[in-house]
């Protein structure tokens, strides 16, 4: 056989597993393609999976107390602070520490200090400075230039208050209640201009009638928060007869109003929702209810539902005067809302000689309040879309510090007043208890004098605290920062 006839003989079977190997080959490749297809779905599917939702995307914080009346004991406590420096941490006055209740720290050179108000709020500005927008409502006109003078139930401030309530994280303030007109629509006028010179926003109020009702819009993070404040008080004035004229939006009681005119419950609901049109998340500041009482009044506690289900997420309550309670409420379309129906004063002369266990506690409640703080919180729910909520809601007790008995009996020279947190002072005092218990007899006649003055305060803010917690309930309590 030749060669040649026996290569063609081979050569079928070449050809036949040349091709059966070319066919495996394909049939590999293609499933290695659909493998590779598969595991990259696979891998998709998973990579999505690793995405929970809902996840936050941004938020605004905000830190909000009450009432900032300048009684006249508050400004004469501001200007005797005056001429000390800024290490106000390091004073830590007490209703019943003997002394003239300056701050102890060296008599450096003055810094700012604002006309002594910054000491006033030394001991709770970090709250404020640490949160994106600080709110209080400013219960008095700024107008040197158009002041008609203080005096009792008339208010004027200084420059310094504004100055100070900036320097100590305040950046938003209501400019709504029944004390704004104390000083004229001149003094109104000027105070709005103050406001602006100093870069603090206001709301409640506005160069003309339209303009007092539009919301004030924060923006910050990707999220647009508005803020929409009224006063359903005014003190029997009015506004200027010009819509023009700047402006207090007032939304009168039903014949509380003596005469002055203001958009009743209808229009303020469709402000509300006019005012949420612009915005993710809108809050209320309003002025309203009766003085000195511990519950809001039954309208007022219908009118909040209704605000909330009109577009609001917080209404913030301030004139009482004392604190009422906080209400969580979930509107008919599924948000999580509350109410703090008053936060009581943050800084005033009430109830300046109330003595704990001498004196009803009733005596005492104008000053216990609140700083409040929550967020405005942007979460993507995914197929579900992006949304913004209220969230991280939480109460600081607090206690305003007056030493007005021992002004009254002359062991102290000048008042001095502020706001103090009450979970920062108490384990402060207790510490320093525990270290004087521990002399013993060795304690000394001044470290005895001292440990029962811890005591009593101790005692104080123990039982202030768990009052102000029976009104308020303890859902949201939280603690207070590390102090700086």
């Amino acid at each position: 056989m030749s060669e040649t006839s026996s290569l063609n003989r081979m050569a079928p079977r070449r050809n036949a597993v040349a091709g059966g190997a070319l066919a495996l080959l394909v049939v590999l490749l293609v499933l290695s393609v659909v493998n590779w297809g598969r595991g990259t779905t696979a891998g998709a599917a998973n990579a999505r999976a690793t995405i929970s939702y809902p996840r936050e995307i941004g938020r605004i914080t905000f830190a909000a107390a009450g009432d900032v009346i300048p009684h006249q004991a508050v400004v004469r406590s501001a200007a005797g602070q005056s001429q000390y420096g800024m290490d106000i941490q390091a004073s830590r006055p007490s209703d019943t520490k003997e002394s003239s209740n300056v701050p102890t720290q060296a008599a450096a050179a003055p810094t700012e200090n604002h006309g002594g108000w910054d000491a006033l709020f030394a001991a709770v500005a970090d709250v404020f400075r640490q949160a994106d927008f600080g709110f209080v409502n400013l219960e008095t006109p700024v107008a040197p230039n158009h002041s008609r003078g203080s005096k009792p139930f008339q208010f004027d401030a200084s420059i310094a208050l504004l100055q100070s309530l900036k320097f100590s994280g305040i950046k938003v303030v209501s400019f709504a209640n029944n004390h704004i007109f104390d000083q004229g629509h001149a003094g109104f006028s000027e105070t709005l201009d103050h406001l602006r010179e100093h870069e603090i926003l206001f709301v409640g109020a506005g160069p003309t009638a339209e303009a007092a009702w539009r919301p004030v819009i924060l923006e910050k993070n990707g999220i647009k928060v508005g803020w929409l404040g009224m006063t359903r008080w005014l003190n029997g004035n009015r506004n200027p007869e010009k819509d023009g004229d700047p402006h207090v939006a007032f939304f009168p009681y039903p014949g509380e109003s003596l005469g002055a005119p203001g958009l009743d419950e209808a229009a303020v609901l469709e402000a509300i929702k006019a005012a949420r049109a612009q915005c993710d998340l809108l809050l209320i500041s309003i002025h309203w209810g009766m003085e000195y009482a511990p519950a809001p009044r039954p309208e007022d506690v219908e009118l909040a539902h209704k605000m909330l289900e009109a577009g609001a997420s917080a209404v913030i309550g301030h004139h009482p005067h004392v604190l009422q309670p906080v209400e969580t409420y979930l509107t008919q379309d599924q948000r999580n809302t509350v109410i703090f129906y008053s936060l009581g004063n943050f800084l005033s002369n009430q109830s300046r000689l109330y003595v704990n266990g001498l004196m009803p506690d009733k005596d005492g409640e104008t000053r216990d309040s609140l700083i409040v703080k929550f967020s405005a919180v942007k979460k993507d729910y995914g197929p579900a879309g992006v949304r913004v909520e209220l969230g991280d809601v939480g109460i600081l007790p607090v206690w305003t510090e007056n030493n007005g008995l021992l002004v009254r009996s002359g062991r102290a020279k000048t008042p001095f007043i502020r706001p103090i947190l009450m979970d920062r002072e108490i384990p402060r005092l207790q510490a320093r208890a525990d270290e004087l218990g521990k002399l013993g007899a060795a304690m000394s006649g001044e470290q005895k004098q001292e440990l029962m003055q811890v005591s009593r305060q101790l005692e104080l803010l123990k039982h202030r605290r768990e009052l102000l917690l029976e009104r308020t309930g303890d859902d949201f309590l939280i603690a207070p920062p590390v102090a700086p």
